[in-house]
C-alpha cells in the first residue's frame, strides 16, 4: 500500500470560529450611527423651519384686543395679569402647607363667623372645656 501522506509537515488543525464577522459588525455600527445622526439633523432642521414659519406667518393682533399676557407662578399658582384666576396648581406641597396653616389658625383662635348674627368662633380646646363644664343639652322626658 502506498502512503499518500507526506511525512514531515502535518496539516494545521482546523478550529471552529465564533461565527461573528467583526468587519461586518463594525460597518453596521458605523452605518447605524450615520443614519441616526442624519435623522436627528432632519428633525432638528424641520423644527427650525416650523418655528421660523410660525413666527413669519403670525397674524397681527387687533389694536383693540387685550395685550398678550405672560403668566407667572406665585405661591404655587399660575397668575396672569387678566382678571380670571387660574385654577391650575403647580406647587401642591406649598398649597397644602398654606391650607393646613389656615385650618390650624381657624381651630386655635377666636374670630367672628357672622358678626351681624353675633356668632363667634372659639378655639377647640376652649369649646371642649365649655362642653364639659356646662354639659350637653338634654331633652326633657327621658329619651
Amino acid at each position: 500500500m502506498a502512503d499518500t501522506n507526506h511525512h514531515g509537515h502535518a496539516a494545521p488543525a482546523r478550529t471552529e470560529g465564533d461565527g461573528i464577522e467583526y468587519k461586518s459588525l463594525g460597518v453596521s455600527m458605523i452605518v447605524l450611527t450615520i443614519v441616526t445622526l442624519a435623522c436627528y439633523l432632519i428633525v432638528w432642521g424641520f423644527f427650525l423651519f416650523m418655528e421660523h414659519r410660525s413666527v413669519t406667518n403670525d397674524t397681527v393682533r387687533n389694536p383693540l384686543a387685550a395685550p398678550p399676557v405672560t403668566p407667572t407662578i406665585v405661591d404655587g399658582r399660575i397668575v396672569s395679569s387678566n382678571a380670571s384666576p387660574s385654577p391650575l396648581l403647580v406647587n401642591e406641597p406649598a398649597n397644602l402647607k398654606k391650607f393646613r396653616a389656615h385650618e390650624v389658625e381657624m381651630l386655635t383662635t377666636y374670630g367672628w363667623v357672622d358678626q351681624n348674627a353675633g356668632t363667634v368662633r372659639v378655639p377647640v380646646d376652649v369649646a371642649k372645656e365649655l362642653v364639659l363644664k356646662q354639659g350637653l343639652p338634654v331633652r326633657a322626658g327621658g329619651q
